[in-house]
């Protein structure tokens, strides 16, 4: 891909076409009389026409003209620039009122579009942008869908297949990151025998300062605890006495709903996540099935069953929201196994500051000390979590740039060749535009683009400094920030999941992969409306017969967990879950779920 970008700029910064002329030459010997080609290289300036290009990104209410990105980039690309002074991403009105002017700007990002892409389209607003012209003036995002074809998908004007509504955000961060992790009292593990080996793991350092105090506190790693170790510890944690006070006061695991951030510590470790987009083959029916209807949903739910019978695992109190209980439960230091955040275990003066273990440590015990990471396997020795966006792509007014009706060829031209530019020409350049001047709008905290940026406030900046850095950016690529995780990781300590799970492949290992994905990019536009309707009306069928199952689990008023399962399976089916899966789930036009290589992406490609 390396390779590829740099040809790219060679060729395409300064396009060139070959003259050939005939001379001839007569032999001063022979008396012969040759004809010679010579060949001139003529250079072609690609930006020999100047444009003026109007431009609205998020963020700009208070933009100056004449800024130094600005001025930069038009003396580059021979264009004048007139960046709109709005917020596209508050301003709702200011945007309703901006399209029916019809004075759509050539280029924007506007989330809060009166109509989505396709509407602005079909109603003449917006242009289309050819995926030849992506690929031959901006081939570092054609190079992407090369990677993960899924995004040749994403925002296409409806019933093209090389036509888009715009360009595409690309959003590794959020593909590749999970929200969840565990943690274990490591005193409590010690406590009733279970000797761990620091060695295997990393001590992490806390970000904010003032707080180093902690920095003995907390190890990050595999525990590989296999289920039936998970098994014996909550019920130690539950009839031993694991904190010493001589009271039986603690236990082994507090039950959540399930959620996004409990996925690591409950439901992944039977290989599926609650996420009803998410569909699975069923191991016993073989059909595609949501998780409601998937036969390891069984097995989980009698392992709570019998987790909350014997007391090894407890719900919450039932009275607040579940998170805020959450809180107070886990403050306490006497539940063993947490459910944890991923990342927010680093910053102890932030909202934050309310996950466990710091809300443990900051009101409970100081001297508390926990190991966290994917700590233990399901039944069948494997794990899953749940990535925070399933496709590095997205779609709709919040995912995609457009291009106003009246831009012309040679103008989209131009527009493609500049986010080639400050996108995916070099790692500075990106940082340039992205972030901006290393020494006026930040600084490096230790080696560059191997630390954390320091930024400075806006109010010390001069005039000309100061606003929304991204505007010749905005939101079109959020490389991956992995490399630079494990860099500042193991150059300074801190050891965030992020840097733990990227250094070791985690995220790929463990990231769950499901059968199919509900979206119209996998199933179609046809597909996608016909599963929405039959949907809307089956719900009201089939929603009571699962929450009931559910709450009868929860309440422990199962009597034979395979008899009552069969039979809700059959209420199920009948309810409308066989129509669904003989209809849309099991329909071979359904495309299955691939991700690509976004986890092979570690750092900027470049």
């Amino acid at each position: 891909m390396k390779i590829l970008l740099c040809l790219f700029l060679v060729t395409t910064l300064v396009l060139t076409f070959v003259s050939c002329a005939n001379s001839e030459k007569v032999d001063g010997k022979t008396g012969e009389t040759t004809t010679q080609t010579t060949t001139t290289v003529v250079e072609e300036n690609p930006f020999e026409e100047f444009f003026e290009i109007s431009w609205l990104t998020q963020l700009n209410k208070n933009y100056l003209e004449g800024r130094w990105d600005e001025l930069e980039l038009e003396e580059i690309f021979n264009v004048d620039f007139n960046v709109l002074p709005m917020c596209s991403y508050t301003d709702a009105e200011g945007m309703a009122m901006l399209v029916a002017s019809g004075n759509m700007p050539d280029f924007s990002f506007m989330p809060l579009a009166p109509k989505q892409p396709q509407g602005l389209y079909d109603e003449g607003t917006i242009r289309s942008v050819p995926l030849q012209m992506i690929k031959d003036y901006l081939p570092g995002m054609y190079g992407l869908f090369e990677m993960m074809p899924i995004g040749l998908k994403y925002n296409l004007v409806a019933g093209k297949t090389d036509e888009y509504l715009g360009i595409t955000h690309v959003g590794f961060r959020f593909s590749q990151w999970f929200n969840d992790t565990t943690a274990i009292n490591l005193d409590w593990l010690e406590s009733i025998g279970y000797s761990v080996d620091l060695k295997n793991f990393k001590q992490v350092k806390m970000v904010t300062d003032g707080f180093e105090r902690f920095n003995d506190n907390l190890y990050f790693g595999e525990g590989n605890f296999s289920f039936d170790d998970m098994q014996d510890i909550m019920r130690k944690f539950t009839e031993d006495d694991p904190d010493g006070n001589g009271e039986d006061d603690t236990y082994g695991m507090m039950y959540l709903p399930e959620t996004a951030n409990s996925v690591m510590t409950q439901e992944g470790l039977f290989g599926f996540v609650a996420n009803d987009s998410y569909l699975y083959k069923d191991p016993v029916t073989g059909d595609v099935v949501p998780y409601t209807a998937y036969t390891p949903y069984r097995d989980y739910l009698t392992w709570v069953y019998d987790s909350l019978q014997k007391g090894y695992m407890r719900k919450l109190p039932g009275v607040e929201s579940w998170v805020n209980e959450y809180f107070q439960v886990s403050k306490t230091n006497k539940v063993g196994i947490i459910q944890s955040h991923t990342n927010g275990y680093l910053y102890l003066t932030s909202f934050f500051s309310s996950y466990p273990p710091h809300n443990i440590w900051l009101e409970t015990d100081e001297e508390a000390t926990f190991i966290m990471g994917p700590m233990f396997t399901g039944p069948d020795g494997k794990a899953v979590n749940m990535t925070y966006g399933i496709d590095v792509f997205g779609s709709g007014s919040y995912r995609v740039e457009m291009f106003g009706a009246q831009v012309s060829d040679a103008k989209l031209e131009r527009i493609l060749r500049i986010l080639q530019y400050t996108i995916y020409t070099s790692q500075e350049l990106f940082t340039r535009y992205k972030f901006g001047l290393e020494g006026i709008h930040y600084k490096w905290s230790g080696e560059p683009y191997k630390s954390e940026m320091i930024n400075t406030p806006q109010e010390e900046l001069a005039p000309e400094y100061r606003g929304n850095v991204t505007v010749f950016i905005g939101h079109l690529m959020e490389w991956p920030e992995a490399q630079s995780r494990i860099d500042n990781a193991v150059n300074n300590g801190f050891w965030s999941n992020d840097a733990y799970m990227y250094m070791n492949n985690l995220y790929e290992k463990l990231a769950c992969n499901p059968e199919k994905f509900i979206s119209d990019i996998y199933m179609g536009q046809d597909l996608f409306k016909k599963y929405t309707d039959l949907k809307t009306e089956l719900d009201p069928q089939m929603n009571p017969i699962i929450s009931d199952f559910k709450n009868r689990v929860l309440n422990g008023e199962i009597a034979n967990f395979n008899t009552e399962w069969s039979q809700y399976i059959d209420q199920l089916y009948a309810a409308g879950m066989e129509e669904l899966v003989e209809k849309i789930f099991n329909n071979p036009e359904y495309e299955k779920f691939n991700p690509g290589e976004k986890f092979k992406l570690k750092a900027p490609l470049y």
